[in-house]
């Protein structure tokens, strides 16, 4: 044996890669409640197969964020728990420098996918910040996030605002302009305003936008951005290109998001499409384009 060779088993063994599995290290690494509620799943056997896996950890805390509620029926329900645990968990080796921006990869769980965006150094998965990469184990490699992840909805952006009673106004306006087949597509980030930010604009505006098909979409394409921007892409005086060119101006003011005046009452809703922000007031364009479409 060469001492190189030497040297490369000296420092596999003190970095734990030698004896630790994707669990292990997730567990070392900040991760104890993870392997407390694997455990409960029964899916340690899983985890410490040949795999390889790569696993997407959440830290300690990001179940203490989790509202009790919730957290209480991960606990009670294991069914449920497996799903949301194998959620975290791809097939294969899946290090960093593979990861693009909007990928989607398939997880374990067997229906549902991951949606990766990279915001220049910052990677997320889910709109969740991976804070420690590519660690690597014996069956595959684990990233370290700082949030829970959950199974990603069948719904698309319309259909999620379809279903949220809230969002009522908006559907009907996205269907008198005739966007339905736009928002097919995507992935999109939609500002979404609820109905009392409708309810909020002057007197007559939301009517004649309703009459003026050209100046309606004008204003609805104002709150889209082309591609999935999750709170952790938003940064302070950051400027967004809208999808009808237009820019849009983000501000953060203490734990409130701004998009040009209009504040994000509702973050990082994840659709099979994209991501919705709820926000409280209608973003009206600097210019609108007032012509009547025939």
């Amino acid at each position: 044996m060469t001492g190189s060779q030497i040297m490369v088993i000296l420092f596999l063994c003190g970095s734990g890669l030698a004896e630790e599995n994707v669990l292990m290290t997730a567990e070392r690494l900040g991760g104890k409640t993870l392997g407390t509620l694997v455990k409960d799943a029964d899916l340690v056997e899983t985890l410490s197969g040949q795999g390889p896996f790569t696993l997407f950890a959440p830290v300690d805390k990001a179940f203490k964020a989790l509202p009790q509620d919730v957290l209480d029926k991960l606990t009670s329900d294991k069914e449920l728990l497996s799903q949301v645990l194998t959620y975290h968990v791809v097939s294969g080796n899946v290090t960093s420098n593979q990861l693009k921006n909007d990928m989607v990869v398939d997880t374990v769980e067997g229906t549902s996918k991951l949606r990766v965006n990279i915001y220049g150094s910052k990677v997320t998965v889910d709109g969740a910040n991976v804070i420690l990469p590519d660690q690597l184990a014996t069956n595959g490699v684990v990233h370290m996030v700082d949030k829970v992840l959950y199974p990603l909805p069948t719904q698309s952006i319309l259909e999620y605002a379809a279903a949220t009673p809230t969002l009522s106004q908006l559907v009907y306006a996205v269907s008198m302009g005739d966007l339905i087949d736009f928002f097919k597509g995507g992935p999109f980030t939609l500002f979404a305003p609820s109905d009392e930010a409708f309810d909020k604009l002057p007197a007559g505006v939301l009517s004649d936008l309703l009459q003026n098909k050209t100046a309606l979409n004008n204003v609805l394409e104002y709150h889209v951005i082309l591609g999935t921007v999750y709170s952790a892409g938003l940064s302070d005086n950051l400027r967004v290109k809208a999808a009808n060119n237009q820019d849009l101006t983000v501000k953060i003011e203490g734990e409130n998001v701004i998009i040009n005046d209009a504040k994000v009452t509702t973050a990082d809703v994840t659709v099979k499409n994209g991501v919705i922000h709820v926000i409280d007031t209608v973003l009206l364009p600097p210019t609108r384009n007032t012509k009547h479409s025939s």
